[in-house]
């Protein structure tokens, strides 16, 4: 049979004419077999390869071309075709054209590629977590910003929160702060794999976790989950969320003073998203579907993870401690010894004997040195000569009444410097504006000595001063005393008792 034209006419001779097969086959010269298979389908007549072409110049580089593809698939390289002819030549000895190769490994690609499920997750059993970074504007700087998502399955409701780092302690406490925004906890958590979660990744879908990342878990009492390695679409979901802050939330470039009012703006954009996009599937908003999903989640601990990282670290005799290449000043009496770093994301706190030392901004650059004026005090009273080439006095960014008074101080006072000292320990009982407060009015009714500045914050502050110590009575031990001595008391001479 040659074309569907052929089959039409023996369909209508037999269907419409009423002939017979022997008759159709005497009189148009067809097998009776093909006249039959006409009869039991009006379909154009279709070609069947009885066995594959042989296939000389590609049959074979078809596995190497094969194993290439799959090796794509893997690593998320893609060739072009130009280079694989040129490896296939220079490796393979390949004659045939470019064509040949582009056309065969299409075929491959096409055949590689990967289908998708389609998921629907019930309210309250899974989130989505991870990372993205782009740019806003703070305080008029351009900075480097990695943002931290988190999105429900079920109701689609985002989480955003911005931060100068992705540490393990901004890791927690994205978490921490998108638990609390979203109402409760869900049951299990999705996310690739993560440093700050994941120790060694296993065979298959087994991970050793961090030893912390295992306490914060066992804190909220959700389960983790794992993508595949590569295979960070397994969690779509919190993937095209990434995209979408991309577009929406750093599009124009986003200004704030801080980090608190940047986080601000991106809650607020989270809200409006929730209040204006459905459901893919449901007539309900996402911020209707949260609420129903919020009933579903697991409840908030007590209280939230300690959001730190905790290292030990020794104070130097310039009452610096090193942390991460940066420089923390601490008391006196922790200089020498080792203390306790807290890192948490926006500040370090720094413990001795169990006790808080030091607090201060944490610093993400290199080798910055940061201080506390409060903690020079004593060393500066003992050497006072010491203060106006101190970097803790320079970086202490006082107001210029400070330097106003020291200059007076310096024509009425013989030891101008240790004068100065004593009166900024006040400040240790009345705050710093009160102290400044109190300098402004030393200046106009010329008050040039620590005990007047004192009278004049007793006027303003209503309370008693106590007088200021000049040493770190921490750095004090007194001896015991030898109780043997008082035996003494009891001896005579004479009948009277010796002194």
């Amino acid at each position: 049979m040659n074309d569907v034209v052929d089959k039409e006419m023996i369909r209508r001779l037999h269907y419409v004419e009423g002939k017979s097969i022997r008759w159709i086959s005497r009189e148009l010269g067809f097998a009776r077999q093909t006249i039959r298979k006409a009869l039991e389908d009006a379909e154009p007549p279709m070609y069947h390869l009885r066995s594959p072409r042989p296939r000389p110049v590609t049959g074979h580089i078809r596995e190497v071309l094969a194993q290439w593809v799959a090796e794509e698939q893997e690593n998320k390289r893609h060739l072009t075709g130009e280079r694989i002819y040129q490896r296939l030549v220079e490796e393979y000895g390949y004659t045939g054209s470019p064509s040949t190769i582009r056309r065969l490994v299409g075929e491959l690609r096409r055949n590689a590629k990967e289908t998708f499920i389609p998921l629907e997750f019930r309210p309250g059993s899974n989130a989505q977590c991870d990372w993205g970074e782009d740019v806003a504007i703070l305080d008029k700087v351009e900075t480097l910003v990695q943002f931290f998502c988190l999105r429900l399955g079920f109701s689609r409701m985002p989480f955003v929160m911005a931060f100068p780092t992705q540490r393990q302690e901004a890791f927690f406490e994205g978490h921490t702060q998108g638990f609390i925004f979203l109402g409760g906890v869900p049951l299990s958590i999705t996310y690739d794999n993560l440093k700050t979660a994941v120790f060694k990744v296993l065979a298959g879908r087994n991970r050793i976790e961090q030893n912390s990342f295992i306490a914060f878990r066992s804190h909220y009492l959700f389960e983790s989950r794992y993508c595949n390695t590569g295979k960070g679409n397994e969690k779509g979901g919190v993937e095209n969320l990434v995209g979408f802050v991309h577009r929406n939330f750093f599009t124009p470039t986003p200004e704030a003073s801080d980090w608190a009012e940047l986080n601000e703006l991106f809650l607020k954009r989270c809200l409006d998203y929730a209040r204006t996009h459905k459901v893919p599937g449901s007539k309900m908003t996402v911020y209707e579907a949260w609420q129903e999903e919020k009933k579903h989640l697991l409840p908030l601990p007590p209280h939230p993870f300690p959001c730190y990282r905790h290292i030990e670290a020794k104070a130097a005799r310039n009452q610096l401690v090193r942390f991460e290449n940066n420089y923390y000043s601490v008391p006196p009496s922790c200089a020498g010894r080792l203390v306790v770093v807290r890192a948490y994301v926006h500040r370090v706190e720094i413990y001795a004997d169990h006790r808080l030392v030091a607090t201060h901004r944490r610093s993400y650059g290199t080798g910055e040195e940061i201080y506390d004026l409060d903690h020079y005090l004593e060393a500066l009273y003992r050497k006072p000569r010491a203060l106006e080439d101190a970097k803790p006095f320079h970086r202490a960014d006082l107001p210029p009444v400070y330097h106003r008074y020291l200059a007076a101080l310096k024509e009425h006072h013989a030891q101008p410097e240790k004068e100065f000292v004593q009166i900024l320990m006040y400040h240790r009982e009345v705050g710093w504006d009160a102290l400044t407060l109190a300098l402004n009015k030393a200046l106009d009714e010329r008050v040039y000595h620590a005990p007047g500045v004192r009278s004049i914050l007793e006027q303003l502050t209503g309370k008693c001063l106590i007088s200021q110590g000049t040493q770190d009575l921490s750095a004090y031990r007194v001896s015991r005393p030898n109780l043997k001595q008082f035996d003494l008391l009891g001896s005579c001479n004479n009948g009277r008792i010796v002194h």
